[in-house]
């Protein structure tokens, strides 16, 4: 997940990329592992052009959505 300023601007998991990529990581739960690399060159386009509240409350719902099945 590329972060800049503040704002989620790409995230990249498998082939998955963008928004999909981001609520793929977000529903993997506590499993994996996160690095946060601060020397890290920014992604060369922004990808994810939605606020990163929207981003949290969709990848919420859709955790909510998948445990009622």
């Amino acid at each position: 997940i590329h972060i800049v300023e503040g704002r989620v601007v790409n995230a990249e998991w498998g082939s998955l990329r963008g928004e999909e990529a981001f609520f793929a990581l977000v529903m993997k739960g506590d499993t994996g592992r996160f690095e946060v690399d601060p020397d890290s060159p920014p992604p060369a386009e922004q990808v994810i052009t939605s606020d990163p509240e929207m981003l949290l409350l969709q990848a919420m719902h859709r955790l909510d959505e998948e445990r009622e099945q």
